[in-house]
C-alpha cells in the first residue's frame, strides 16, 4: 500500500511540476503578445472617440478641446495640421516638452510606438488632419523582471505542490488501506466479518466484490464441512458394517467347522453323517441369503447420485401385489389394499426393493388370521400389519440397524438376516424421502411420504 501512496505522490507532483513550467513558459511567450495587442486596440478606440467627437466643430473649438483634454490621455499623443503641413496643435512650446519628454521612450527598444491618421471636415468646410500618436511600455519589458522571480515562484510552488501532493496521496489511498487491512481480517474465516462498502465509484465495486466472492467462500467451507462429516459418518458407518458382519458370519461358520470336524475323525453322533451334512447345507444355504444381503446393502452406495426414473406408483405396485394375495391365502392372512395413481421420480429398482422388504417384514411377524393393508392416498405410501408381537420404544430405535433382530426374531427362519430394514432405511435416505415407523393399537404401522422428498 506504500508504494500506491508513493506512486501516487510522485506522480502527482511530477504532473503539478509540468503544468508549472508549462503555464510559465506559456506566460512568457504570450503573455506580452496578448497584453500589447489588447492595449493597442484599447487606445484606438480612444482615437476613434476622439475623432468622433471633433466631427464638424470649428477650428478653433477643436484646439480648444485637445487642449482641454490634453491630460486625460497620457499614452496617446494628438496633433492637428492642415493638409500643407500647417500644425494647429500642439503649439512649438508644448510640442518641444512633449518631445524632450518622450525620448527616452522612443529610445527604449521595449516601447511600442505607432500612430493614426484620419482627415477631419471643420465647420467652416475646410479639410484638418488628426494625426494620433500612441506610445506605451510593451510587457516585454514586465516579462524580463519576472523571470528574474521565475525560481523563487518555482520554489514556492513545488513546496505547495509537494504538501498538496502527499496529502492528496495519503487521503485517496486511505479507502485502499482500509480495504487491505479488513481484508487481512477476513483470512480469520469469521462469518461476521465483512469490508465496508462506502460511495458508488470502483473501490467500492471492489468492496462489493470481495464481500460476495468472501460469502460464497464461506458457503463452500461449510458445504466441505458437512460433506466432511457426512464422509466421517459414513465411514463408521462401513466400520460398524463390517464389524457385525464378521460377527454374523463368524458363528454360524465356526459351528459348521466344528461338525464337519466331528464328521471327519467320527465322533460321537457326528458319525451320522447325513443328518449333520443336513445341517451344513441348511447353514451354507442362510449364510448364502446373507450374503446376498450384505452384497445388495454394500450396492446401495450406488445411489448416492441415482439414475432418477419418473413413473407410475401404481402401475409398480400392481406389479408387486399379485404374489402377495398369493402368500396371503396360504399363510392365512388377510390383505387388502388402497392404490391412488401418483406419479413418483425414484431409482425404480431400488424403490421396488423397499416395498418388497417392508411387505416381507409385515407377512412375517403378522400372527395367523391377521390383517395386512397397503393404501397409496395424497402421496403418502402406509403399510400397517397386526403383529403377532408389537416392538417397544427400545426396539424401534434399534431396528434399523444392520443385523438386528428382535428377541423374539432370533433365528434366521424367522428373523431372516436383519438387514431388510437396514436396506430400506438407505434407500430411503438416499432418496431424501422421509418416512416412519409407529405402533397403533395392535398393529405396526411404516409410513413413506413421498411428497416431501
Amino acid at each position: 500500500m506504500k508504494t500506491i501512496t508513493r506512486k501516487h505522490f510522485v506522480g502527482l507532483s511530477a504532473t503539478l511540476g509540468l503544468v508549472l513550467i508549462f503555464f510559465l513558459a506559456i506566460s512568457y511567450f504570450t503573455l506580452p503578445i496578448y497584453y500589447n495587442q489588447t492595449k493597442k486596440e484599447e487606445l484606438h478606440q480612444t482615437f476613434n472617440q476622439v475623432l468622433q467627437s471633433l466631427q464638424g466643430k470649428t477650428r478653433a473649438e477643436m484646439v480648444t478641446q485637445l487642449k482641454n483634454d490634453d491630460k486625460s490621455y497620457k499614452e496617446i499623443y494628438f496633433t492637428l495640421a492642415s493638409s500643407d503641413g500647417t500644425v494647429f496643435y500642439p503649439d512649438e512650446e508644448a510640442l518641444s516638452n512633449d518631445s524632450s519628454n518622450d525620448e527616452n521612450w522612443l529610445e527604449t527598444d521595449h516601447t511600442e510606438n505607432g500612430y493614426w491618421t484620419e482627415t477631419l471636415e471643420t465647420a467652416e468646410g475646410t479639410y484638418i488632419i488628426l494625426t494620433g500618436q500612441y506610445i506605451f511600455p510593451s510587457l516585454t519589458t514586465i516579462s524580463q523582471t519576472l523571470l528574474t522571480l521565475y525560481p523563487f515562484v518555482i520554489l514556492l510552488f513545488v513546496v505547495i505542490a509537494i504538501a498538496a501532493a502527499f496529502f492528496y496521496s495519503r487521503w485517496s489511498t486511505k479507502r485502499i488501506r482500509d480495504l487491505s487491512m479488513e481484508t487481512r481480517r477476513l483470512q480469520e474465516l469469521d462469518k461476521t466479518l465483512s469490508c465496508t462498502v462506502s460511495g458508488q465509484d470502483e473501490i467500492s465495486h471492489l468492496a462489493e466484490d470481495i464481500n460476495s466472492l468472501y460469502a460464497r467462500l464461506m458457503e463452500s467451507i461449510a458445504e466441505l464441512e458437512l460433506e466432511n462429516q457426512h464422509a466421517l459418518e459414513r465411514e463408521q458407518q462401513k466400520i460398524a458394517f463390517l464389524r457385525m458382519t464378521s460377527h454374523e458370519l463368524k458363528t454360524p461358520i465356526t459351528s459348521m467347522m466344528g461338525m464337519i470336524e466331528g464328521m471327519r475323525y467320527n465322533v460321537g453322533d457326528f458319525k451320522d453323517r447325513d443328518k449333520y451334512l443336513e445341517h451344513c447345507y441348511e447353514i451354507l444355504k442362510d449364510q448364502a441369503s446373507l450374503v446376498q444381503s450384505i452384497l445388495e446393502a454394500s450396492k446401495l452406495d450406488l445411489l448416492l447420485n441415482p439414475e432418477q426414473d419418473q413413473f407410475s406408483a401404481k402401475a409398480m405396485l400392481e406389479e408387486i401385489l399379485p404374489t402377495y394375495q398369493a402368500l396371503a391365502i396360504v399363510n392365512q392372512q388377510e390383505f387388502s389394499y388402497d392404490i391412488e395413481d401418483f406419479p413418483i421420480t425414484a431409482h425404480r429398482l431400488y424403490l421396488e426393493k423397499v416395498i418388497k422388504n417392508l411387505l416381507d417384514n409385515a407377512f412375517r411377524y403378522t400372527k395367523t388370521g391377521g390383517h395386512i393393508s397397503l393404501r397409496l392416498k395424497a402421496g403418502q405410501l402406509i403399510i400397517s400389519n397386526q403383529a403377532e408381537h408389537l416392538l417397544n420404544d427400545e426396539q424401534l430405535q434399534q431396528i434399523f440397524e444392520p443385523f438386528y433382530r428382535p428377541d423374539f426374531s432370533r433365528n434366521r427362519q424367522d428373523g431372516g438376516t436383519g438387514l431388510g430394514l437396514y436396506i430400506v432405511d438407505q434407500i430411503l435416505s438416499k432418496h431424501g424421502f422421509p418416512y416412519q415407523f409407529t405402533r397403533q393399537d395392535n398393529s405396526m404401522v411404516f409410513v413413506i411420504d413421498f411428497l416431501k422428498g
